[in-house]
Parts: structure tokens; sequence; C-alpha cells
């Protein structure tokens, strides 16, 4: 295998083949880095995989494992991912080949298929931001249920019985904050809330403009309106804001994830604050004690959301 790897032209091409389709078939990958690691047992890397800096909830969980590996003297390597099921084994390659601790991988679309890789591989994981399907490798999420409920009692107890429940219900986090804030708006109180449900294709500012749009045309318009993301809000708040509609005083508005921006948008924006960066810190802490040790036993720690208030739900009906 060694003339095969290092002087292809000294092997013929038959042998070649077949050494290379057994390289292939066991999934080996050459560790470019190990004349100079050799010796030293412990890598000084931790990878981050799935995290799109671009958005400000993963950039707050990509610092919550950066400054997990500063406490411990390690660096991050970072991977976006999500660029389709057959970048998986390349980028798990590339770990690999820097011989990474483990991996830290948010949560995304390619999340079950990269945890279920590292598990094969023996590669060490933990997921960040979403309960792994499997109980083979530790997790960090947050309670997104609860969240949702907690929003949905905020408005209520505003004395709002007319709400709008905006985004993408989707799958994971985002399904289970959607899936908390219906449960409780549909449960008694008294009086009967009416729910009118805007579903959006995507979690954007522009989706967020298009629902508000929408919702101008409902009749009897709702007198509150719960959005499953700070984005779809801030795009919301920009239609209803042109349309003159008034906020909180005409529509109540409440946020979901309390991004930065949160608290100097138009209107201080009331949102369920989920904790990216104690995610992201705690994530990289599970991966670094469970590389410490022999025997470690599966972690699935569950955050709790916090319900800020602003004046965007601060109505004068209350």
């Amino acid at each position: 295998m060694s003339n095969v790897l290092n002087r292809p032209e000294a092997v013929s091409p038959p042998t070649r083949a077949l050494v290379m389709s057994v390289i292939d078939s066991l999934g080996y990958v050459r560790l470019a880095g190990a004349r100079q690691l050799r010796g030293n047992a412990s890598s000084q890397l931790l990878a981050l995989y799935g995290a799109d800096v671009t958005d400000p909830r993963d950039a707050a969980l990509a610092a919550g494992v950066g400054q997990a590996a500063e406490e411990a003297g390690l660096g991050v390597l970072m991977c976006g991912g999500g660029r389709g099921p057959g970048r998986v084994r390349d980028d798990l390659a590339l770990f690999a080949s820097h011989q990474v601790r483990g991996v830290v991988i948010t949560g995304f679309a390619e999340t079950e298929r990269m945890a279920a890789a590292c598990i094969e591989r023996g590669v060490t994981c933990v997921v960040a931001g979403q309960a792994p399907a499997t109980a083979d490798t530790c997790s960090v999420t947050v309670e997104d249920h609860a969240g949702g409920r907690i929003a949905a009692a905020h408005l209520i107890a505003q004395g709002h019985r007319s709400i709008a429940v905006i985004g993408d219900p989707g799958t994971g986090p985002t399904l289970r904050r959607y899936q908390g804030a219906v449960e409780r708006l549909r449960e008694p109180h008294g009086r009967t809330v009416r729910v009118t449900e805007l579903a959006t294709a995507e979690v954007s500012v522009g989706a967020g403009r298009d629902a508000g749009q929408r919702l101008l045309g409902v009749a009897p318009r709702p007198t509150a309106v719960l959005c499953l993301h700070d984005l779809l809000a801030l795009g919301l708040m920009q239609a209803l804001h042109e349309a003159g509609v008034r906020m909180p005083h005409d529509v109540a508005v409440t946020g979901y994830e309390d991004l930065a921006f949160a608290a100097s948008a138009m209107v201080p924006l009331t949102s369920v604050r989920w904790p990216a960066h104690s995610v992201g810190m705690r994530a990289g802490r599970l991966l670094i004690e469970h590389t410490a040790q022999e025997a470690h036993e599966h972690v699935h720690e569950v955050l709790a959301p916090e319900l800020v208030v602003r004046r965007s739900t601060l109505s004068p009906r209350a």
C-alpha cells in the first residue's frame, strides 16, 4: 500500500487499481500530518461541522465552541458542511488528515448523516442544537417545545385572543417550537383563541415581509403574531410599519432566538432566547471531556429557553 500511495509509478496499473479498491472499501484516509504528529497522542484541534457563520445563531454557537477549546488550550477547525451526501466522506477525510480530537456537529440538514458516519468510523462527536437520532453520541440542545409554549402563553397573558403563527415548521427545533406554541394556543383559556397559521417557505427577512403582506389581508386581523424566528419577525415588522400598522398598539409581535438585533429593532422585539453560545460552549466541553476519558457515558443535555420581554408585545390592552 505504501508504494501505491507514495510511489504509484512503481506499481503496475492492475495492482494499483486493486489496492486502491481495497483502500476505498476500508475507508482508509492518509494522515498528511502523521510525520509531524508522531509521538503526540493528543490532537490540539477540535472540528466544528455544519456551522454557517453568516447565521447569527451559528456564529454565537461557534464562539461558544471556540471558548471551550481556548480554555483547554486547543484550536478549532471549521467546516461548513451542507454540501450534499457525497461531501460527508470527504469532510471526514479532512478531519482525519488533521487528526482532530473529535467533531462538534451543529444542527442542520446533514447532521444525522455526519453523526452516523462519525460513529461508524469511531470518530468522537457531539451533536449541538438538536437531539440526535441515536443515543450513541453526546448532545446539547434546547427545549424548543417549552419555548413555543412560553411565547404563546405570554401573548395570551397580554389579553390576545386572535393570534397568528408565522414560519416554516419544517423539522427538528423549529417543528418543536411550532408544536409547543400551537398546543398552548389551543388549550382552554376561558375564551377560545383564534389561531391563524401563515406558512413560509424559508426563514429570512424576505419571507417575513411576504408573511406580513398576507397578514394585512386577513380579516379580522389578528391582534398578535408569534414568529418562529427573529428574521421572520424583522421582515414582518417592516411590512406592517410600511402599511401604517402600529406595534404593539395594533399588532403585538414575538420572535424566537433573540438574535443580536432584536433589542435594537425599530420596535424592540420580545423574543424567546435560544442560548446558542451556551450550547456551543457546553458541546465543546463535552467533546473534550469525552476524548480525555477512556470510559465515557453519553450525556444528553437540554438547556432551557428564556422569554425576553420588550416593547413589541407590551400593548396598552394589557
